[in-house]
């Protein structure tokens, strides 16, 4: 029987296809005998149905009984194997970069072969495909229960043919992200709904460093989304990432499997604002990011971020502040807080100098000489619980062994320090440090006067000397747990020689807009006791959730361009 020429070329196509799928095949043959020994037999089984469905069932009787089989196989083929790729990359080891390339560029093939000849077969897209077959393709219309079976299973089709299509489209093209918390505010609200650009961002097959490359050219106030370094990036967690979001996706996003160790929703991926680039050394102080480069000493303000960093959510246009559910501050809590900063950048430290000798003297004055009881215990320093149990401290420094010794070492130690140049950041923490321990100092010199005076311990509550040291206390314990969110050390940090270290190539650093209300890059997940002052050697505590981090441009996985839910909010980002 004599065939059309399209038909050839068809079948030239199709045999190209199988062939490479074969080849893919065989690519996955396992190594280990782990879950990646399932990709071969899978994929095996697979080729060889649609092998015998097309060439011996279809193509070679020139029978288009099988037809719409042929199509539907066809066109899911691609789809099954990059199923089987990301299986046999799964298991215990990966494969090396080379094989990757090789199996992704047989699939590619396979892609592009599949979506054409798999048009071509319908029969009313091109009947000289079918011209002189002994049996021409022919559409069955069933009634009753078959109908019924037929309608489901072409529902079944549609929505397994959008789940791999979408699943293609968002790991290569675009992916839709739905904001989850508020560290991005004013920028983006909580459910907030954006398209995420990934073509150009560098995206790559899943578990392999295979792609395409990176085109964007990232800059200071960019934003985009990120991989949460906060959480282990290795091979078994980047397995787990992928195994969920296939059946997040598969699930009609009904299952997420992305969980923690806790059993808490992994915050990732993140968006964030670029905040710091190659080449740079950043320092945060009251709020204003600085940067400066090795070409210059100087720290400079990065005026780009301060069109971003929002402080002060209360000061938010009223459509905005509708949508936003926390507020870290007031205006009042705002106005404080700059205040207090004011307060410490014009601190008299030869003053301070002065006063922390005058409260040793006087409280040495107070000690007991005779009868002292027990040995002075040094009190943990941090900061709260010094505040916090000062009468104690104070009763024991007077009335114990050592005691005086101790408040003499608490209270000067800085001073060796205070005339040494330091960075911003140090400069600013050292002063803080010593506000502390001033205020500390008026505290315990005050209840020890009241103490030695006789004075019941219920008549402290109205000494308003005392009031006034605790109203500057809580101001203090307040804005140093704020620390952490309104400033930044040097980072990269400088080496042990004091010369400067620089954000590497490639990588960058991100913070959110809503600074008080942001998990980011400058923080490590759990909270550690940390000294205030560097430069002191009792400095006060506090805990500190300070960590910066950069990250390679890798871990960058889309940027967001566009708005589209609420509507009115809807727009480009």
């Amino acid at each position: 029987m004599q065939t059309t020429k399209e038909f050839k070329n068809l079948q030239i196509k199709t045999f190209i296809n199988l062939g490479a799928a074969a080849l893919f095949s065989l690519l996955l043959f396992p190594i280990h005998f782990d879950i990646s020994a399932l990709a071969f037999p899978i994929a095996i089984i697979y080729t060889a149905l649609v092998i015998y469905i097309t060439i011996f069932k279809t193509y070679k009787k020139t029978d288009g009984s099988h037809v719409f089989a042929v199509i539907k196989l066809t066109e899911y083929l691609p789809y099954v194997l990059f199923i089987t790729f990301i299986l046999r990359r799964a298991g215990n080891e990966g494969t090396p970069f080379w094989y990757d390339v090789i199996t992704v560029l047989v699939w590619f093939v396979i892609f592009v072969l599949s979506y054409l000849t798999s048009r071509v077969l319908y029969p009313k897209k091109n009947k000289k495909i079918i011209q002189g077959w002994a049996l021409p393709p022919k559409e069955k219309k069933y009634h009753g229960g078959l109908y019924i079976l037929t309608e489901a299973a072409s529902w079944i089709d549609a929505l397994v043919w959008s789940i791999f299509t979408i699943m293609i489209f968002q790991i290569f093209i675009l992916q839709l992200y739905e904001i989850p918390s508020e560290s991005m505010v004013p920028t983006f609200l909580v459910k907030d709904r954006v398209f995420v650009s990934k073509l150009d961002c560098g995206p790559k097959f899943p578990l392999t460093d295979v792609g395409l490359p990176d085109f964007r050219k990232y800059k200071r106030g960019d934003t985009i989304v990120l991989r949460n370094p906060h959480y282990t990036i290795d091979r078994k967690s980047e397995v787990k990432t992928v195994t969920s979001q296939l059946i997040y996706m598969f699930s009609i996003m009904t299952v997420n499997l992305n969980k923690d160790e806790n059993g808490e929703l992994k915050a990732d991926p993140l968006v964030k604002r670029i905040t710091g680039l190659p080449g740079e050394q950043l320092l945060m102080q009251d709020g204003v990011l600085y940067t400066r480069t090795s070409e210059s000493d100087d720290f400079k303000a990065a005026e780009t971020d301060e069109k971003f960093a929002m402080w002060n959510l209360s000061a938010l246009p009223a459509k905005i502040k509708n949508g936003v559910n926390a507020f870290p501050l007031s205006s009042t809590d705002y106005q404080a807080m700059l205040d207090l900063e004011e307060k410490r950048r014009n601190y008299d430290l030869e003053a301070a100098a002065l006063q922390a000798k005058s409260l040793s003297m006087r409280m040495e004055k107070l000690a007991f000489k005779e009868n002292l009881k027990g040995s002075f215990t040094a009190p943990e320093l941090f900061e709260y619980q010094l505040l916090r149990d000062v009468q104690d401290i104070s009763r024991r420094i007077i009335t114990q062994e050592g005691g005086i010794e101790w408040f003499n070492s608490f209270m000067t130690s800085w001073l060796d320090e205070k005339d040494q140049v330091k960075d911003m950041y140090t400069e600013a923490n050292f002063r803080l440090n010593v506000m502390t321990k001033i205020t500390f100092g008026q505290l315990a010199l005050r209840y020890a006067e009241l103490f030695t005076s006789g004075l019941s311990s219920s008549s402290y509550s109205s000494d308003k000397e005392l009031a006034q040291y605790y109203e500057m206390a809580e101001v203090l314990n307040w804005y140093i747990q704020l620390l952490d969110q309104r400033n930044m050390p040097l980072f990269p940090s400088n080496d042990s020689q004091g010369n400067p270290q620089y954000i590497p190539d490639n990588c960058y650093f991100m913070m959110g807009d809503n600074r008080f209300n942001s998990l980011d890059l400058r923080h490590a997940n759990d909270y550690s006791l940390k000294p205030l002052s560097t430069c002191d050697k009792m400095s006060v505590q506090y805990y500190s959730i300070m960590e910066p981090q950069y990250i390679n441009k890798k871990y960058i996985i889309g940027k967001p361009i566009f708005r589209f839910w609420p509507l009115n909010r809807m727009g480009k980002v």
